[in-house]
């Protein structure tokens, strides 16, 4: 979810990378969203004052990344895979109410028809939840939590999916901090694409498993029942999985979308 390639301003590394996902890339579609070391400038970024995109400001990923045209580009926009409404929005770009990624994600969300799209899933780079210690405090994760978490659970989002920190977490259902059997179910996705992050918890009630192994997650569904799995890398062997069910919907035949490397493709 986001940082694509690392590049930093280096087109070889780039290309070289494009290079590797085009036997997938080339059969399925290959979904991005924007992270930091993709969109923010060599000086600063709204978000991100690192200098880590190497001056990237999102040009090499837009000139070769194609989304729908029903929000604003790379950096936020929505689809539809089989009974399964996907969000992409941009951690990256200002998010508070009235900006106009607020305004476009509080309208596509209120525009969904649960009857054809019962799932909804949401994605983007920065966690809006994380249990590890030196996550604590952090103001974009308190921003998110504050103005877009509100948003998420009044139209019923199913999955919140970031990454930005580099191991894999699932939260029970929740909202605000507390679990609840409406909730959101946000995992982080991060274990691939850059070496591991190590920390320790906080043990936060809410944090259901967390792991600091290098893996992908695959999402099967039909209108009825949603399953998330989280696979090690180097054998396949299933390490997490959590199941979803919606009281009341038609069955259909079902279908896959996998997340690999922390990047989306969609397998009808």
């Amino acid at each position: 979810m986001g940082d694509i390639s690392y590049a930093p301003g280096i087109g070889a590394l780039l290309d070289a990378f494009m290079t590797q996902i085009d036997p997938i890339a080339s059969r399925v579609p290959y979904m991005v969203v924007i992270g930091n070391h993709g969109y923010d400038h060599v000086t600063e970024g709204e978000n991100d004052p690192s200098g880590a995109p190497g001056g990237e400001c999102a040009v090499p990923i837009v000139h070769r990344f194609h989304s729908p045209s029903n929000g604003n580009g790379l950096f936020w926009y929505s689809f539809d895979v089989g009974p399964v409404h996907v969000v992409c929005y941009s951690t990256e770009h200002d998010f508070l109410p009235s900006s106009p990624q607020y305004v476009w994600i509080e309208r596509d969300l209120s525009s969904v028809d649960r009857t054809r799209t019962p799932w909804i899933i949401v994605g983007s780079h920065r966690h809006m939840y994380s249990s590890i210690v030196r996550d604590v405090g952090d103001p974009t994760k308190a921003m998110l939590q504050r103005y877009l978490e509100p948003v998420f659970y009044k139209y019923h989002v199913d999955i919140n999916l970031f990454g930005h920190i580099h191991f894999y977490e699932r939260s029970c259902p929740m909202y605000q901090e507390k679990c609840v059997h409406d909730g959101i179910v946000h995992v982080l996705v991060g274990m691939a694409g850059h070496n591991l992050d190590i920390d320790t918890y906080t043990g936060e009630k809410w944090s259901l498993y967390h792991d600091h192994q290098f893996g992908y997650t695959r999402i099967s569904t039909n209108k009825i029942y949603l399953r998330l799995t989280y696979h090690r890398t180097v054998d396949d062997a299933i390490l997490d999985q959590f199941e979803l069910t919606k009281s009341s919907a038609e069955r259909t035949k079902p279908f896959i979308v996998l997340f690999f490397l922390i990047k989306i493709i969609c397998i009808q």
